[in-house]
């Protein structure tokens, strides 16, 4: 538990002194994962959803759900090819509201470092935005998880979290640059069942060129098999 309180701590002190240093209040994002095997074959069903706010909350700013088809190529790795349906709101009023619809297509591979639990993701997005051009993503994300009272993940597990992403546009324009944008998060997390865990982070992101923006992440994972 000493250890579970020191990580804390340690989130809470990184978080506070960026976000006094920036001085720019943080945003709220709350997501939900999921995955449901197919009668116990190598096919399952990607669930997600994530509403996402321009404070923590009260100013709503994205809603974002994702759905896909995954198949387990190998113990290690799997791919999977989704749609995401995502409802956008400018900050304040007023609030502008437009749609995207998109398709994406990904590969994710596991591996093992000591204690540490690896995993590399690359996804492909096609989008299509409202009133505006076709647009196609690249993304890459390294995800590092560390469990802290026990020597795996299991029930009461206690862990921390790191992933690093960045997002590459694959077509240039007036105003669309490669670069789109690169997330940094560190987090903590709790393994409420087996299949069944809750995270609580702190991300800082960079779109462009603007200036970076701070977000809280509270996040439920869930595994159903």
């Amino acid at each position: 538990m000493n250890i579970y309180l020191t990580s804390i701590l340690l989130f809470l002190i990184s978080f506070f002194c960026t976000t006094a240093y920036s001085q720019q209040a943080p945003q709220g994002w709350f997501i939900y994962f999921g995955n449901t095997k197919i009668n116990k074959s190598k096919f399952s069903i990607h669930h997600e959803l994530q509403l996402r706010d321009h404070q923590v909350f009260g100013d709503h700013n994205q809603t974002l759900l994702r759905l896909g088809l995954q198949y387990e190529v190998l113990p290690w790795l799997s791919i999977t090819n989704g749609y995401g349906y995502i409802h956008s709101e400018s900050r304040g009023e007023p609030n502008n509201p437009f749609l995207e619809n998109r398709i994406y297509q990904e590969a994710l591979a596991k591996q093992t470092a000591g204690r540490f639990m690896l995993r590399h993701r690359l996804r492909l997005e096609e989008r299509f935005i409202e009133d505006q051009d076709f647009r196609g993503r690249g993304r890459y994300v390294f995800f590092a998880d560390l469990p802290l009272t026990t020597l795996k993940m299991q029930k009461n597990t206690i862990y921390a979290s790191f992933y690093n992403e960045v997002f590459i546009n694959l077509f240039q324009g007036d105003h669309i640059k490669t670069f789109d944008r690169n997330r940094l998060y560190v987090g903590s997390g709790y393994k409420i069942r087996n299949n069944l865990g809750m995270q609580l982070g702190y991300m800082r992101q960079h779109v462009g060129s603007s200036k970076g923006t701070n977000h809280i992440l509270l996040s439920l994972h869930h595994q159903i098999n």
